[in-house]
Order: C-alpha cells, then sequence, then structure tokens
C-alpha cells in the first residue's frame, strides 16, 4: 500500500462524523435512571452525569477543531487517515471510561483510565494536526497554540492526580474543557491557511 497516495478528505470526514456520533449515543445509552422518584435518588446518580456531560463537551470540542482542522485541508494521505482510525480508536473507549467513572468518581483507577484516555486521544489528534500540515505543504507554518499545549499538559496532570486527589483531576480538565468553549480568534497559528487569517469558533 502506498502510503504517500494523496486522495480526497470527504469520506474521511464523513466517517469521523458518524463515529463521534455513535460514541455519544452510547454514552447517552448508558445512563443509570435513579432507582426511585425522590432528589435524594437522583443525587446519587449526579456522578455519572457529571462524567457523561464532561465526555459529551470534550467530544465536541474535538469533533469542532477536527472540522475546522478537515476544512482548511486540500489533501490527505493513508497515513493520516490510520492515524485519524487511531485517534476514533482511543475515542471510542470513552462511553466505557465514562461509565466506570460514573461507579467509581473516587476511586483512582476509573480516574487514571478516563483521563489517560483524554491524554492519548489528545496526543493522536496532534499528530494527525502535524502530519495534515506536511502533506499539505505548511510544515514551517505549524504551530501548537497555548491551549493545544495547556490541553496536553492538564490530560497528563489529571492522570497523574488521580493517584492522590481525583477532585484536582476533575477541576483541571473542567476548567481547560471551559477555555475551549470561549470563542478565541485564530491567526496564522493554524494548520493550514487560506485567506482567511481571522476565524471565530
Amino acid at each position: 500500500m502506498n502510503r504517500n497516495l494523496t486522495m480526497g478528505k470527504n469520506r474521511l470526514e464523513a466517517f469521523t462524523d458518524g463515529v463521534l456520533a455513535i460514541v455519544i449515543t452510547i454514552m447517552v445509552l448508558e445512563l443509570k435512571l435513579p432507582e426511585g422518584d425522590s432528589w435524594a435518588d437522583f443525587v446519587k446518580v449526579t456522578p455519572m452525569f457529571f462524567g457523561y456531560a464532561l465526555s459529551f463537551l470534550f467530544i465536541s470540542i474535538y469533533w469542532l477543531n477536527h472540522h475546522l482542522m478537515l476544512n482548511k485541508t486540500e489533501r490527505i494521505n493513508v497515513r493520516i487517515i490510520w492515524y485519524n482510525m487511531g485517534w476514533l480508536f482511543v475515542l471510542s473507549f470513552i462511553p466505557f471510561t465514562t461509565k466506570w467513572l460514573g461507579a467509581h468518581p473516587m476511586s483512582p483507577i476509573p480516574v487514571i483510565l478516563y483521563f489517560g484516555v483524554m491524554f492519548l486521544a489528545a496526543v493522536m489528534f496532534h499528530i494527525e494536526y502535524y502530519l495534515i500540515a506536511v502533506e499539505n505543504g505548511k510544515k514551517d507554518e505549524f504551530k501548537m497554540r497555548a491551549i493545544n499545549i495547556l490541553s496536553l499538559l492538564t490530560y497528563l496532570l489529571a492522570t497523574a492526580f488521580g493517584f492522590f486527589s481525583p477532585i484536582a483531576a476533575y477541576i483541571m480538565v473542567a476548567a481547560v474543557t471551559i477555555l475551549w468553549m470561549i470563542p478565541q480568534k485564530r491567526h496564522n497559528d493554524n494548520v493550514i491557511t487560506k485567506n482567511n487569517k481571522n476565524e471565530n469558533i
């Protein structure tokens, strides 16, 4: 197989959208109903709802940035496709880790695995990000923004904090998730830049 074979991006984008939609659907189906009809019963399952909300925002942020990245991409190759598949493979574990975290929100191993998956997904996404820049002749323009670096460090630290302070891990990841939701001006630090140099998310 020729890994340098160039091809269109439409099928990759459509497949990615479908997988992410399935991941979110599985997550919501895994939500556990309260055992009764009182507020006390609802409070018992709030950790699972918190995990679902955090995971939903995490996937939504990636979906948006993946769309923006491919929107500025003119061509891809087989290597990029395989890295995209690897990234989706990691994200496919989100429903499992979310459900386990919801059942044991303060237990080290579920917390470590949950944020470890987040960290690995971030690493895979940024490798693909770099490969797209190289394939489209923009290697010299490749630059990770401060929030990208902050996210990688946050997920790594959250994984480590899972050993002794799960609450601190939650706070760190929630904070960086909120930062991603704030509209930001993008300049020449996109992977692939066309004529529009400023863009709001």
